[in-house]
C-alpha cells in the first residue's frame, strides 16, 4: 500500500511541516515504578530529527529518554508511524538505573519494559488478584519448583519458559513441551548455536492497572461484564497528556554460549532462568535480545499501533541469500547448512528425524522429544525500502553519534502496522473477529512478519489480521460469550476462573 503517493499532494501538510510534532512522553510510567526509574540527567538526553525521504519536511522529533511516548498529534504518513516506533524503541529500552547509559555493551541489567509484568504474573492460575507491580515470578510459579525454588527472585529474575510465542496452554507450569505452531506442528526455532529461542509477554503499569481495577484476571468478571452489555477496551495513550495506555510487548530472545566473544557487543544481553524442555528443570542462562514486539494503543490508533524490531545479524532476505553476511554470521541461517538426523523418544520408541535446510520450515519434532539442532530462516519479506530502511540507517547513525558503543545501533525496525482512519472502539461487547476493514490498516510492506517471531507464517496473515480473532477468558457456565472481542489482546484470554480446586492448590503451595 503507497500511503506517500495518496496523501503527497495535501497542501495541509505543507504547513504542518513546520509546526514540531512532538511526541508527548509520560511521567506516568516513572510515577508508577516508583523507584525503579528516576529521571536520567540532561547529560543523558540527546534529541535528533527523524523523517523519510519520501515525505521530504514531515519531522518527529526523537529524545533519548525513558519517556515512553503517548501518542501523535495525527498519524498520516508511514513515516511517522516508524518515527514513532523508534521512539517507543528508544524509551522502552532505556535502562532501569538513573546512571547507566544507552545500550551498553554487557550490560545485563534490565531495561525498562523488562520491568514491566510477565502476562503469566498477571494472570494467575485460580483467578485470583495479581501481586504488586513490580512481580515477574509468583509465589505460585516458584512453588511448582521447590527444590530449585532458590533460583527465582521475585522481582529480579527474567523467567522464560515458552520456545514459542504461540503456546498451548498448561494451566500447571504454563509451558507446553508440544508448544503449538500454527496448523499444529512444533514451532520452536534453532539458533545456529544449537539453541533454542525463548520467548516472553509483558504487560505494562497501563494495563496492568486496568485489569487489576476492573477485576479482569478473573474469567468470570469478564464474562460478568459483557452480560452486563459493556464491551472490554483497554486504556488508550492520548496526545498531550500523560496516559501512555496499554502496552503489550514479546520479546525473542537466544542463549548465549561463548559469552567472550564479540558478538555479543551488538546485542542486548540479560541475564535469565529457563525452563528446559528436555530435563523440565530450571537453569540460569545469558541471553540476546533478537526480536521485539510493541504493541500500543493511543486515542489516534484505538486499534493499536503494531512495530516490530529485529537485531540485524537474525537472517538474510530470501531473495538476496549471496548478500555479504554480518561479521559473526547469521543468527539463523547458515549458506552451507546440510541436513540433519536427529534422534527423538516417543511412546513407541526412538526414532529418527531429518531437519531440512528448506528455510522457514517447521521443525519434525516437539522438543521434549530431542534437544534444538539449528533450523534455517530466512526473511521473506523485504524491509520497507521507501520508509524504513532510510529511517533505520538515520536512527542507527544517531544512536552510534551520541552513545558509540551503544548495542542499539544493531537494531532495525522491521516494519509497522497503522490506520490513517481510526475506527473507534465498540461500544457494546462484539464478536470474534473484529470487523475491521483490513485495507485500511497500513504498513510499509503488504504482509508484517518478524523473522523470529512468525517464521513458519511469514507469507500467510500480518499479525493483526490474527488478532481480530483475539477473546475473552473462556468460562464454562457462560460458553455462549467465550467468542466475545478481546481488544486485540490474546492476553486477555489467558484469565482463569477461582475453582475448588485452585483454591485448595493455592493454599498448599503457600504453606
Amino acid at each position: 500500500m503507497n500511503l506517500k503517493t495518496t496523501f503527497s499532494k495535501k497542501i495541509f501538510w505543507i504547513g504542518l511541516a513546520i509546526i514540531p510534532l512532538a511526541v508527548i512522553a509520560s511521567k506516568t510510567e516513572l510515577d508508577h515504578t516508583k523507584s525503579s526509574y528516576q529521571p536520567i540527567p540532561s547529560s543523558q538526553t540527546n534529541t535528533c530529527n527523524c523523517y523519510s525521504p519520501s515525505t521530504s519536511g514531515i519531522t518527529i522529533p526523537i529524545t533519548f529518554n525513558n519517556l515512553v511516548p503517548t501518542d501523535l498529534f495525527s498519524f498520516t504518513f508511514q513515516s511517522q508511524a516508524d518515527c514513532f516506533a523508534w521512539q517507543e524503541f528508544i524509551s522502552l529500552n532505556w535502562p532501569s538505573s538513573p546512571n547507566a547509559s544507552f545500550g551498553t555493551p554487557n550490560d545485563t541489567n534490565f531495561v525498562q519494559w523488562e520491568t514491566y509484568m510477565p502476562r503469566e504474573v498477571l494472570f494467575p492460575d485460580d483467578g485470583s488478584k495479581p501481586p504488586v507491580w513490580g512481580t515477574l515470578v509468583s509465589d505460585e510459579y516458584s512453588g511448582l519448583f521447590k527444590s530449585q525454588k532458590f533460583l527465582l527472585k521475585k522481582t529480579q529474575t527474567k523467567l522464560l519458559t515458552f520456545v514459542s510465542k504461540i503456546e498451548e496452554n498448561d494451566a500447571t507450569i504454563n509451558f507446553s513441551p508440544n508448544q503449538a505452531a500454527p496448523f499444529n506442528k512444533p514451532s520452536w526455532m534453532g539458533a545456529q548455536n544449537s539453541t533454542n529461542v525463548w520467548y516472553e509477554i509483558m504487560l505494562n503499569k497501563d494495563y496492568y492497572d486496568f485489569i487489576v481495577q476492573k477485576g479482569f484476571y478473573n474469567a468470570q468478571v469478564q464474562h460478568d461484564t459483557v452480560k452486563q452489555n459493556q464491551p472490554i477496551n483497554f486504556p488508550q495513550g492520548a496526545y498531550g497528556t500523560t496516559t501512555v495506555g496499554a502496552i503489550e510487548l514479546k520479546a525473542a530472545w537466544m542463549e548465549v554460549t561463548d559469552r567472550k566473544s564479540p558478538k555479543w557487543l551488538r546485542y542486548k544481553l540479560s541475564n535469565a532462568t529457563v525452563l528446559d524442555p528436555i530435563t523440565k528443570k530450571l537453569r540460569n542462562t545469558v541471553v540476546a535480545l533478537v526480536g521485539l514486539h510493541i504493541l500500543h494503543k493511543t486515542q489516534n490508533q484505538p486499534t493499536w499501533l503494531w512495530a516490530t524490531f529485529e537485531q540485524v545479524d537474525n537472517a538474510p532476505d530470501n531473495n538476496n541469500l549471496t548478500a555479504t553476511p554480518p561479521p559473526y554470521g547469521y543468527n539463523f541461517y547458515n549458506a552451507n547448512c546440510t541436513n540433519q538426523n536427529v534422534v527423538i523418544k516417543t511412546s513407541a520408541g526412538d526414532s529418527t528425524k531429518v531437519v531440512t535446510c528448506n528455510p522457514n520450515t517447521s521443525p519434525p519434532y516437539y522438543l521434549n522429544q530431542a534437544g534444538p539442532v539449528p533450523t534455517q530462516t530466512t526473511r521473506m519479506n523485504n524491509i520497507d525500502p521507501t520508509d524504513a530502511a532510510p529511517i533505520n540507517t538515520l536512527m542507527q547513525q544517531n544512536i552510534k553519534k551520541f552513545y558509540p558503543n551503544s548495542v542499539w545501533q544493531y537494531y532495525e525496525l522491521v516494519d509497522v502496522i497503522w490506520t490513517q482512519s481510526p475506527v473507534p472502539d465498540p461500544t457494546t461487547p462484539v464478536n470474534i473477529p473484529r470487523n475491521i476493514n483490513a485495507s485500511s490498516m497500513l504498513s510499509g510492506t503488504h504482509i508484517v512478519a518478524n523473522s523470529t517471531m512468525e517464521t513458519y507464517v511469514q507469507q500467510t496473515k500480518t499479525c493483526f489480521q490474527c488478532h481480530v480473532y483475539s477473546t475473552i477468558a473462556p468460562y464454562p457456565p457462560d460458553s455462549t460469550n467465550n467468542n466475545k472481542f478481546g481488544d486485540f489482546s490474546f492476553a486477555l484470554s489467558f484469565a482463569k476462573y477461582p475453582t475448588a480446586n485452585a483454591n485448595q492448590k493455592k493454599k498448599s503451595v503457600k504453606k
